[in-house]
């Protein structure tokens, strides 16, 4: 592999960095499906990091759907269909972005509020404390295609605004640059619901229509709770995932 490695942030991990260098390079085109990933040793001493730093990066690549492994021979690359469907750090302006449409939002409320009982026990911070909520109608192509209402731990000083979020156009890109957001994963539960007259309004559908309901906790990089978002689908939204078994599964 001979991908210049990135500017390591002293902010991050040094092993999701590694993990970010292996995820780029098979982005490039480094590596093709299937092909084998340069053993631990080789990563250890091309990066200069521990084999434990490598292993975890390794670790990291698995749960993205980056790389996959093969008991006794070692760890290869995905295929595209794979990576194509792991939902993990994309926002949906790049996940639409992917899909060859372009994303859009209007936004519907931008204001600092408390976390209530129900927030806080599901972010990890005390009842009252201050968090930022973003509802927004999100499109695809200039057509409504959901609603997310996202609850985001930010630092207490920190001031987000209607103008800067338009501006900026995508939230996470926003996020990060500003106040280093740092998503790195997801824990997601779907159910499906029957839209209520408010929803169906803002989607351009009739009340009762059928609609996907995905709640989604995303963690940092240090595996903290930094955003509740509640998001709901119209009929027709592609929603791709992936789905895979631990070893002693039955």
């Amino acid at each position: 592999m001979d991908h210049k490695p990135a500017e390591l942030d002293p902010a991050a991990h040094r092993y999701v960095w590694l993990a970010n260098i292996i995820r780029d390079a098979v982005k490039s085109g480094a590596f093709r499906e299937h092909e084998a990933l340069p053993s631990e040793r080789d990563l250890a001493e091309k990066y200069n990091v521990s084999r434990d730093t490598v292993r975890k990066a390794v670790r990291l690549m698995r749960e993205r759907g980056v790389v996959y492994s093969d008991h006794g021979r070692g760890n290869f690359v995905s295929p595209a269909i794979v990576r194509g469907m792991t939902r993990f750090i994309d926002s949906f302006s790049e996940d639409t972005g992917k899909r060859g449409s372009v994303a859009g939002q209007t936004l519907l409320d931008v204001a600092p509020t408390g976390a209530s009982l129900a927030l806080s026990g599901l972010l990890n911070v005390p009842a009252g404390h201050p968090l930022m909520r973003v509802k927004r109608i999100r499109l695809i192509d200039d057509a409504p295609v959901g609603l997310h209402d996202a609850y985001f731990v930010l630092p207490r000083d920190a001031v987000l605004t209607r103008a800067q979020i338009e501006r900026a156009g995508s939230l996470y890109k926003l996020l990060k640059e500003r106040f280093a957001f740092t998503p790195a994963e997801a824990v997601e539960n779907l159910s499906a619901t029957a839209a209520e007259a408010e929803d169906a309004a803002l989607l351009g559908i009739k009340p009762g229509s059928p609609l996907l309901v995905c709640e989604r906790i995303t963690l940092s990089d240090r595996r903290e709770p930094i955003e509740y978002c509640v998001m709901k689908y119209v009929p027709g939204y592609r929603y791709s995932t992936r789905i895979s078994a631990h070893s002693d599964a039955d």
